[in-house]
């Protein structure tokens, strides 16, 4: 009889752990834009995710698009998102967030990042200086 109930309880004790951190909140990540957060139109620019933990599933969002949404899983504490050919539009704030195989929420948000895009001027001589 002892046995049996040392038994189920330590089962009892093991489940409630396992389900306590399922629930536990998961800590911010960072995110940063590589080469820089100020880009010109029409060139590249990656924004990488960062987590404490290793595989984890990530989401890139971006603020005001509700319909803006990229996901992807990472063996590593990192994932990449790669912008090419940038265009005026891909301009404003970025956060993500990630989730464990053990959560089932997502984190916190990270900060938001402010993407820049500018448009490089050409200088034309004729028109200069008048």
């Amino acid at each position: 009889m002892t046995t049996e109930f040392l038994s189920l309880l330590c089962l009892g004790l093991c489940l409630g752990y396992e389900d306590e951190k399922k629930n536990e909140k998961l800590p911010k990540p960072s995110l940063h834009a590589r080469p820089s957060s100020v880009v010109e139109a029409r060139s590249n620019v990656t924004l990488k995710c960062q987590a404490p933990s290793k595989n984890v599933t990530f989401i890139l969002r971006k603020v005001n698009d509700p319909g803006y949404k990229q996901e992807q899983f990472s063996t590593e504490d990192e994932a990449e998102f790669h912008f090419t050919d940038l265009k005026l539009k891909d301009a404003g704030s970025y956060f993500c967030a990630y989730k464990t195989t053990a959560s089932h929420e997502w984190s916190e948000s990270s900060e938001y990042l402010q993407l820049v895009t500018t448009v490089a001027h050409v200088c034309n001589p004729r028109t200069s200086g008048r």
